[in-house]
């Protein structure tokens, strides 16, 4: 209800339309402390192709979604393309807003709380960004460092301040040395990045290549490693003469990174173990085919999942409403009884509290028969139980506490296999 006229489809002003800008140009985050209301954030052209960064106010009741106010100019600042993200404050509760000024290197900040959505600070801060560079900001799982990624330009990293919204530590990536091997030239368009799930290892996707940065090593740059790239494919089904490319990348519910394409593509690559260093990360190429052509894609999710920074000076605000994935804590195993695969869905876990996480399988003596890490922040894994023995087994997830070390079971639930 009231959502007409929104956005427009096409962002292509001169094409006599505009609106949207890109699928990382806009973001949706749930006002603190309101189970019902949401803010959504985006930064889009106007008919002058000014580009500006609005908000409209939603509310789900009972499954019906209603804009309660629509297109509200929050800034008026030149956004950057697509340069717009968000991180969950140390306090647990509030939103951090951050997008960047288009021809500069500044960052502007907003606070989203249960009250206002509102203006913080400035920062200029690491390299310029050209005008004509397409932008996107991307937080760590645990939001301590930023990532900025242009498209023919500066590629950065930065320390995140979770309290004081601060950014420090600036370290420029080194992008410009990977050679396209079919033409000789430098493959140096970075369209994207994405941390893994334990926020050691960077990845950058540069169209041709997907590189990883250690972001613990000593020398970050050094660290570089190339662990994907393309083989000049072209989709003959599709009947799309473009040769499939990389484009943005987003961590998924199950603790992959999943690799979008460019130019109408019918394929995600996937990096299946992105907390391995070098080839045991696990990419792979076009592993999943969808049914219709995709472009431009995945869109942007920030971690939900984020709670509290434990510890930290901000860490004071107690809330009596809990997250939605936190208000049904059951551990759920389907289809059960199984044959061949099973999901495993965990979405009520408090990270923040959880050093290390596995998931269990255990046979009618008690024998571990399966056994594997959880990922940070992930909330379902498919579980191959094929090679099982028919019978009754008990699924657990067992972890170690962030600051006791034992070691507690979380859930426990029972599966038949057939």
């Amino acid at each position: 209800e009231n959502g007409d006229s929104l956005w427009y489809p096409d962002w292509f002003p001169e094409n006599g339309s505009f609106g949207q800008r890109g699928p990382w140009c806009l973001l949706t985050l749930p006002v603190p402390e309101h189970d019902s209301l949401y803010k959504l954030i985006d930064n889009r052209y106007d008919s002058l192709r000014f580009a500006s960064m609005c908000y409209s106010d939603l509310q789900i009741t009972e499954g019906n979604l209603k804009l309660l106010t629509k297109d509200v100019k929050f800034s008026q600042v030149n956004p950057e393309f697509g340069g717009v993200a968000a991180c969950k404050h140390g306090n647990g509760r509030d939103w951090w807003v951050i997008f960047t000024e288009a021809n500069t290197n500044c960052f502007y900040k907003y606070l989203l709380t249960p009250d206002t959505f509102m203006f913080h600070s400035v920062q200029c801060i690491g390299r310029l960004v050209d005008i004509d560079d397409a932008c996107e900001d991307v937080f760590s799982p645990d939001g301590s460092k930023l990532l900025r990624t242009s498209y023919y330009g500066a590629s950065d990293v930065f320390d995140f301040d979770r309290c004081s919204g601060m950014l420090s530590n600036f370290l420029p990536l080194d992008t410009f040395h990977v050679i396209d091997t079919a033409s000789g030239s430098l493959a140096d368009a970075i369209n994207s990045g994405e941390f893994s799930p334990n926020n050691r290892f960077l990845y950058l996707n540069s169209g041709y290549f997907v590189l990883q940065y250690d972001l613990l090593a000593a020398n970050v740059n050094a660290s570089k490693d190339t662990v994907g790239q393309i083989d000049y494919f072209i989709d003959t089904v599709a009947q799309n003469s473009n040769y499939y490319v990389f484009y943005l990348a987003q961590t998924a519910p199950d603790g992959k990174i999943y690799v979008g394409p460019a130019f109408g593509q019918r394929f995600f690559s996937t990096i299946d173990n992105p907390n391995g260093k070098g080839d045991s990360c696990q990419f792979k190429l076009r592993s999943v085919v969808v049914p219709k052509w995709i472009d431009l894609t995945i869109p942007y999710s920030p971690n939900y999942r984020l709670g509290p920074l434990i510890g930290s000076a901000c860490d004071t605000v107690y809330s009596d409403i809990k997250p939605i994935y936190a208000q049904t804590p059951w551990l759920k195993v389907y289809p059960n009884p199984a044959t061949d695969m099973v999901r495993v869905d965990y979405n009520w876990v408090e990270w923040e509290k959880i050093a290390n996480c596995e998931l269990q399988i255990m046979n009618g003596l008690g024998q571990v028969v399966m056994q594997q890490t959880v990922p940070r922040y992930s909330t379902r894994q498919d579980v191959s139980v094929k090679e099982l023995a028919s019978g009754v087994y008990t699924v657990s997830l067992q972890s170690s506490s962030t600051f006791g070390g034992h070691v507690a079971v979380l859930a426990v639930c029972k599966l038949v296999k057939e």
